[in-house]
């Protein structure tokens, strides 16, 4: 039986909502998801805070999340953002949330003038959105194992098809 999302609510991710987002990622991706290559990306000073949500039910549980990260290609000044993780609890999968969170994140980082983002991810599921390999051919991830599974979108310049370089953590 589908969830009704009237009981659904987008908030922005709250500081004492990490324990149990963190709960989710453990669900969602295993705790081994922090030996990929975009979590060299991700640290506490670096999480753009005003970008990161969570859906709650109406128990306030969160079922649903996603994070985003300042990083840069360098040396390059532009200001760029990491995705992810993106989490739907299992029993919410299938009924629009994922796609919700993303749209809305790609809404604010436009509003709040950011140039581009890039995740590691599943073409099939992010190109819906206007990701595409493309603009991330010619820069690198980590240890680059996750490089095949870069995408990329511009959302206020066309900067990111024209970077080189390694994606590190910016300030």
């Amino acid at each position: 039986m589908k969830s009704s999302h009237n009981n659904l609510r987008l908030l922005l991710e709250a500081k004492n909502d990490h324990i149990e987002v963190e709960r989710l990622l453990d669900l969602v991706f295993t705790p081994r998801r922090t030996l990929l290559s975009s979590y060299q990306l991700r640290n506490s000073a670096n999480k753009v805070d005003n970008l990161s949500y969570v859906i709650k039910d109406n128990s306030k549980k969160v079922v649903g999340s996603i994070r985003f990260w300042n990083i840069k290609v360098d040396s390059h000044t532009s200001r760029g953002l990491l995705l992810g993780p993106l989490a739907v609890h299992p029993i919410y999968q299938s009924e629009g949330l994922g796609e919700k969170l993303v749209l809305n994140g790609i809404e604010k980082a436009h509003s709040d003038n950011w140039n581009w983002i890039v995740l590691v991810g599943d073409l099939g599921y992010y190109s819906k959105f206007g990701f595409s390999k493309n603009p991330t051919r010619g820069i690198s991830i980590g240890n680059g194992l996750d490089n095949s599974r870069l995408l990329g979108l511009d959302i206020n310049d066309g900067f990111l098809e024209a970077a080189v370089g390694s994606l590190i953590e910016a300030s």
